[in-house]
C-alpha cells in the first residue's frame, strides 16, 4: 500500500525520529510531505529510499501546500494518508482528499494530549481548532493515541467515543542501547536527555541536586531549547554549576546513556509518552521518572524504575541518595533488569507491526 504522511518539518524531534526509523521496517511504501520545511530528519528518510517533498508554507501559503496534498493523492495514487502533525490544515487537506477520493483512507495520529494538541494554553481560536480535531477524529477512518493516558485526554478534552481511538506505543531500535557501567566506587552519574523548556521540569532536577550536597553525583543535561539559558542561570544561583554538564544536541546518546547510570525525567506536564525513558530502560539505567501522564505506563513504581510526584525535589533527592549509598545493591539490580525486561515491549518491530496493521485493516 501507498502511504503518505504529513507532517511540518524534518527535524530532529521525537515524531520525525519515529517515523525515520518506521520506514526502515514497513513493508508499505512510505511518502512524506513536510509543509514547513526540511531537515536533518527529511534527509535521512530521503536517503532510506522514501519520497520526501518539503514545502514552505510562510513562502509558499497553506492554499499551496493543500493543494500539493491533493495532487500528490493522483499521481502518486496514495492508499492512506495518516496525518501526524496537530496543525489543522494538515488535517482538512487530508479530509479533503478522502472527500474528493472516497477510495483514500485518514488515519489522524494524537502524539500529545489532547489540551497539548488543542494548543489549550493560546485562547483565541480554541473553540475553533477544538471542532477541528474532534470532527476529523470522527470523520477519519482511524484515530490513533500513543499512549492510554493519550487516548483518555482524547476522551475527556475533546468527547470522543474511546472505541474510536487505536492505542500503538512508539517504540525505539532498542539493538542501538545496551547496559553500561554499574561497578561501585565512582560517582553516581544522572543524566537528562530531551527537549529544554520550562514543562520538561529539568529545573527540579537542578533543585534536588541542590539537596544532594552530601553525596557524590554529577548531572548531565542532553539536549537543547530556549529554556537552556534560565536553567544553568538556577544551576550557578544553587552552586551546583561545578556539578552540572550541559552537552547541547548530541548525536551520540546511546554511549552518554551507556556511561551513566540513572535517567531522571520529571516533567511539569502530562508527557503523551516518552521515548527517552524507553532508551534510558534499554540502557539498563535506574530510571526515576514524574507519576503523571503516560510514564507510570512505561515504568512500574519499584520494579522497573520509581516514580515521583512532579515538582518535589526534596523526594527526588531522597531516591537518588538512597542509590547513591548502594547503587550495586540486589534490590537496584533487579530494577535494572526490569528495565531492560520492560523496554521490550516498546520495540519499533512492536510499533511497526501495530501502525501497518492498523494501515492495512483501515
Amino acid at each position: 500500500m501507498k502511504v503518505l504522511h504529513l507532517m511540518v518539518s524534518g527535524r530532529a524531534g521525537g515524531i520525525e525520529s519515529l517515523l525515520r526509523d518506521y520506514v526502515e521496517y514497513s513493508r508499505h511504501e512510505n511518502l512524506f510531505l513536510f509543509a514547513w520545511a526540511g531537515g536533518p530528519v527529511a534527509e535521512q528518510i530521503e536517503a532510506g529510499g522514501s519520497p520526501v517533498i518539503v514545502m514552505d508554507k510562510q513562502k509558499q501559503g497553506t492554499r499551496a501546500v493543500c493543494k500539493r496534498i491533493l495532487e500528490l493523492c493522483d499521481t502518486e495514487r496514495v492508499d492512506v494518508i495518516v496525518a501526524h502533525h496537530a496543525a489543522p490544515m494538515l488535517r482538512l487537506a487530508a479530509m479533503a482528499a478522502k472527500l474528493r477520493s472516497p477510495r483514500i483512507k485518514v488515519i489522524c495520529y494524537a502524539h500529545s494530549n489532547a489540551f497539548e494538541l488543542c494548543d489549550g494554553r493560546r485562547k483565541k481560536g480554541l473553540a475553533l481548532r477544538k471542532w477541528i480535531y474532534r470532527t476529523t477524529f470522527l470523520r477519519a477512518d482511524a484515530a490513533v493515541a500513543i499512549s492510554n493516558s493519550v487516548k483518555d485526554s482524547l476522551v475527556e478534552y475533546l468527547g470522543l467515543p474511546g472505541s474510536r481511538i487505536t492505542v500503538i506505543y512508539n517504540g525505539a531500535i532498542l539493538e542501538r542501547f545496551h547496559r553500561g557501567r554499574t561497578e561501585g566506587g565512582k560517582t553516581l552519574r544522572l543524566i537528562y536527555v530531551g527537549r529544554l523548556i520550562e514543562e520538561k521540569g529539568v529545573q527540579t532536577i537542578l533543585q534536588a541536586l541542590g539537596y544532594l550536597r552530601d553525596a557524590d553525583c554529577r548531572l548531565t543535561i542532553v539536549g537543547d531549547g530556549d529554556y537552556r539559558a534560565p536553567l544553568q542561570a538556577i544551576a550557578k544561583e544553587l552552586d551546583i554549576d561545578s556539578r552540572v554538564q550541559f552537552l547541547g544536541t548530541r548525536d551520540d546518546v546511546p554511549e552518554l546513556l551507556e556511561a551513566s547510570d540513572v535517567f531522571i525525567h520529571v516533567p511539569d506536564c502530562a508527557e503523551g509518552f516518552g521515548i527517552a525513558v524507553v532508551e534510558a530502560m534499554a540502557s539498563g539505567l535506574i530510571c526515576v521518572c514524574g507519576d503523571r501522564g503516560a510514564l507510570p505506563e512505561i515504568v512500574e513504581d519499584g520494579v522497573s524504575g520509581f516514580l515521583v510526584k512532579n515538582n518535589d525535589p526534596e523526594r527526588l533527592a531522597e531516591i537518588v541518595r538512597a542509590i547513591a549509598g548502594n547503587p550495586n545493591s540486589e534490590q537496584y539490580e533487579t530494577i535494572r533488569a526490569n528495565a531492560v525486561t520492560a523496554a521490550g515491549h516498546f520495540s519499533i518491530e512492536a510499533f511497526t507491526a501495530k501502525l501497518d496493521a492498523l494501515i492495512e485493516e483501515t
